[in-house]
């Protein structure tokens, strides 16, 4: 089956934040593994947390996200 709006998609920049009380393992390989399938551009490695957000951990989030809104600008 073709569906034109994900060819549209193609080669789309995407980043990744999870967050997991234990583990984000099977988290971080299913979403990369859309993202493959939908043949998107990986800005960066994804940002994991487990437990307690500490300020490395949203300082790595702030970092995240100021790389994606940098290159989302033309």
């Amino acid at each position: 089956m073709y569906y034109p709006i994900l060819e549209a998609t193609v080669g789309r920049p995407y980043a990744l934040y999870v967050h997991g009380s234990s583990d984000t393992t099977g988290a971080v390989r299913s979403v990369e593994s859309i993202a493959t399938g939908l043949r998107w551009k990986r800005l960066r490695d994804p940002v994991t947390v487990t437990g307690t957000p500490d300020s490395a951990a949203r300082e790595a989030c702030w970092e995240l996200g100021a790389i994606t809104a940098a290159s989302l600008v033309p």
